[in-house]
């Protein structure tokens, strides 16, 4: 039984007893009643608003040219999330200069009609040391060293809609990136302070996007909770976009008093879902028909959202991929709608 089967079958056993005296139920166990007996179900996609996460490692799936004609003409996906990690093989030490030639070949051959949306993460294995650090702060490094060289060099580049400052910060992937601290929100929130004051001044005509915790629907309520410690601390006058992730169902965390509806509603931005997708090419087009529009529904402010991701050479299983490299199953099932609902 699946953990959302599971949560719902002990919702209703235990809810089922404000059917008896229905009067003592309150607004939210009446909707949380409602869910459990009529759950989300299929509807159409809005494909105009569709993006996709690519990162363009995988050359089996064609050069960056011919992955991006594949995304756009193919799919008729304008919009794209790439990842401009700075990593050691991007800045070996201190003193030696970024290479960029990869972002460059990603960020200078953006086609015509196609935004692409790049995400600043990470650090290399050097900014352990402190000494490496600027003013003794490693969140103040982060940006000097690695966020304002790339606005530098990229800020003119026709293509580029905005900038996302980190990707989830309250989980660490990198055992480097510990060195920023930013499991704590107010450690995040001060890079996200250093980081937009640097883009207003570099290059004020693109977006600020926040960076989305882990799946903000799944551990309820720790993702909920860092959205609204960010927003104490004043992160939305940072931004002009607020972001989530969004994986699994777990609706019931979207609807609850608590939850992830009354919080985005809440907030003056607009919402980009800047990953959300399903493993298993048979099963991504059900998923997305169910929680994309039930999203949409609930929260009124979601503008994009990004499947993630475009391809992946892992096995079926464990792929979210629109394109695997399974000969029986070399595109899902979404890949195979939107080609067909362009």
């Amino acid at each position: 039984m699946t953990s959302y089967a599971h949560n719902l079958t002990r919702r209703i056993t235990v809810l089922a007893l404000c059917l008896i005296t229905l009067a003592a139920c309150d607004s939210e166990q009446r909707r949380l009643i409602d869910l459990a007996l009529d759950p989300p179900k299929r509807e159409t996609i809005d494909t105009s608003r569709v993006g996709v996460n690519n990162f363009f490692v995988d050359s089996q799936f064609g050069g960056i040219a011919t992955q991006y004609s594949d995304i756009k003409n193919n799919l008729g996906i304008k919009h794209i999330r790439v990842l401009l990690a700075w990593t050691n093989d991007v800045q070996s030490s201190p003193k030696s200069a970024p290479n960029f030639s990869f972002y460059d070949n990603i960020l200078n051959n953006i086609p015509a009609g196609v935004d692409v949306l790049p995400v600043l993460v990470h650090t290399p294995d050097w900014m352990s040391n402190s000494s490496n650090w600027v003013a003794g702060n490693p969140r103040l490094t982060w940006v000097e060293k690695w966020l304002r060289p790339v606005l530098n060099r990229y800020k003119n580049v026709p293509g580029i809609v905005g900038w996302e400052v980190w990707n989830e910060p309250d989980d660490i992937t990198l055992a480097s990136d510990s060195v920023l601290g930013l499991t704590d929100p107010a450690n995040y929130f001060e890079l996200l302070s250093l980081s937009s004051g640097v883009i207003r001044a570099t290059d004020p005509s693109s977006l600020i996007v926040v960076a989305a915790t882990r799946a903000i629907n799944q551990e309820h309520p720790l993702r909920v909770n860092y959205n609204q410690a960010l927003l104490e601390l004043g992160a939305v006058n940072l931004v002009d976009v607020w972001n989530i992730h969004y994986y699994g169902e777990q609706y019931e965390n979207v609807i609850k008093d608590n939850g992830v509806k009354n919080l985005l509603n809440a907030i003056p931005r607009p919402t980009w879902i800047t990953e959300s997708g399903q493993q298993m090419p048979d099963q991504q087009l059900a998923y997305v028909e169910t929680a994309w529009p039930f999203l949409r529904r609930e929260i009124s402010s979601i503008d994009r959202i990004y499947y993630y991701e475009y391809a992946s050479p892992s096995p079926l299983a464990s792929n979210f991929g629109l394109r695997t490299n399974d000969p029986g199953q070399p595109v899902s099932d979404l890949y195979v709608y939107l080609r067909d609902h362009k």
